[in-house]
């Protein structure tokens, strides 16, 4: 029988009636209970990696399980609402009560978005949201009324509609006052990193890239007149917007992203014993490879983007979640670290790093529900893939090269010269390779890292349609 891909280490002890414990086994019993109320003594603190001085909590309750009562909210000053969520709403006009049902939808698709419930417990309460802004200050509804019109009108017609211009005039209009007031204190608020956040999404969302750059330093301004990211307010999610938003544009434009330095190289989540998986005999190769031939610092980035891989993968077969913050502290933990490495003159550290970008996007920062590629995070991948593989002094290791081209015909599948040359460099791999079903292909992939509900789909389709071409 093949050996789990996830282990326990489980050591049972049998008494019956017929078989009695001997000594040996009362041992053993006294030492694990020993040992387990050790453990529940000392279970291992996470700590957020954007403020080390944060707990997170602990590993066995926050992270991989579904605890029955969460944990009490911080209590925040918001008005008190009577009724419904927007019995109380004072709209401003040219706002009808009809369009903030088009605003709750957009609210919870972006959330489903933004955390994929295949892996996230749904726990964020309507304080930690948007909710907030929109029922205390006019320029943020405003600014969301906009960014809803552009993505139910715009985004659909390649324009923006008339009412779209008119909440975005209505913001650029309020956000100028607050801006030039003499008092900075609005001018720098929660409220209005949140109209900045709104303006970048729609910019980013009708590709409007210079648009996006603007916004992306206005935010940058903002947040260092308040301290930086890390003197930002915890409890409503406006760290994990400002750095998402920072992030998304460093992968659509190439620069590196602006809003967090200083940061750790160590390994986040990979050094925690969060979930143990078995990939034999595939990884031993591709762990004696990257240990003697990659920085320590993007070994140590591949080593958190595998092992969450795996969580995700464990996350999905099972009820044993990761709660929304844990989940963005890995995303961030990640892509901050890769997008800041760079290794022009050595091919073989720059395709991993590319490799792990293109795959990182695909978890943690693509829409579900919005096919928008990262182009010049796919071109930069399909150069540095051709140039290495073009190189006859390098051998990489069977597993990473399988992954390296069939993770590239899942990204950038569409039907192109350019996908023709991909599936050249597939079946050239698989004749390698030398094996002949979709178990035996996932298992190797997985040894690098697969999200199994992610990218099965067009893996298994890049796949089996090369072994018919192979078997042509």
């Amino acid at each position: 029988m093949a050996n789990p891909q996830y282990t326990a280490g489980l050591h049972f002890i049998v008494s019956t009636p017929i078989r009695t414990l001997d000594e040996y086994d009362r041992k053993a019993i006294r030492s694990h209970a020993t040992r387990a109320a050790v453990t529940r003594q000392r279970a291992p603190q996470l700590r957020s990696w954007i403020c080390p001085d944060r707990e997170l909590g602990s590993l066995k309750r926050t992270v991989l399980e579904n605890p029955s009562a969460p944990e009490p909210a911080i209590s925040v000053s918001y008005p008190r609402r009577v009724g419904s969520d927007f019995s109380g709403l004072q709209l401003p006009s040219g706002v009808e009560s009809y369009m903030i049902q088009d605003l709750v939808r957009l609210i919870d698709l972006d959330k489903r978005g933004a955390y994929p419930y295949e892996v996230c417990l749904d726990i964020h309460l309507v304080e930690r949201g948007w909710f907030p802004y929109m029922i205390s200050d006019v320029c943020c509804l405003h600014s969301m009324m906009f960014l809803v019109r552009a993505f139910v009108e715009g985004a659909l017609h390649n324009q923006l509609s008339r009412l779209a211009r008119f909440h975005y005039a209505q913001t650029l209009q309020h956000l100028q006052a607050r801006l030039d007031a003499s008092d900075k204190t609005l001018a720098t608020s929660d409220s209005t990193i949140m109209v900045v956040f709104f303006l970048a999404s729609v910019a980013e969302l009708t590709k409007d890239f210079a648009t996006v750059a603007t916004h992306i330093n206005g935010l940058d301004k903002i947040v260092n007149l308040r301290g930086g990211v890390k003197a930002l307010n915890t409890h409503n999610n406006i760290q994990f917007k400002v750095c998402r938003a920072d992030l998304s544009y460093a992968l659509l434009s190439g620069h590196r992203p602006r809003l967090l330095k200083g940061f750790p190289w160590t390994c986040f989540i990979a050094h925690r014993g969060l979930i143990n998986c078995s990939h034999q005999p595939h990884d031993a190769t591709v762990r004696a490879f990257l240990e003697t031939t990659v920085d320590t610092r993007l070994h140590n980035a591949f080593r958190d983007l595998h092992d969450f891989s795996c969580i995700s993968n464990l996350a999905y077969q099972t009820t044993r979640k990761l709660s929304p913050d844990i989940y963005n502290e890995m995303m961030i933990s990640i892509l901050y670290r890769l997008t800041n490495l760079s290794f022009e003159g050595d091919p073989v550290q720059e395709m991993i790093r590319i490799g792990l970008l293109t795959f990182s996007s695909t978890l943690f920062i693509q829409r579900h529900f919005i096919e928008q590629p990262y182009d010049h995070l796919l071109h930069l991948y399909n150069n540095a893939l051709f140039g290495l593989l073009g190189l006859t002094d390098i051998e990489l290791p069977i597993a990473l090269l399988l992954w390296f081209t069939i993770f590239s015909l899942v990204v950038g599948c569409e039907e192109t010269p350019l996908a023709g040359r991909l599936r050249v460099l597939l079946d050239k791999a698989l004749l390698r390779v030398s094996i002949n079903s979709w178990h035996l292909a996932r298992e190797i992939l997985g040894s690098i890292m697969w999200v199994d509900f992610i990218h099965d789909r067009l893996g298994k389709q890049a796949f089996e349609s090369a072994m018919f071409r192979l078997k042509m």
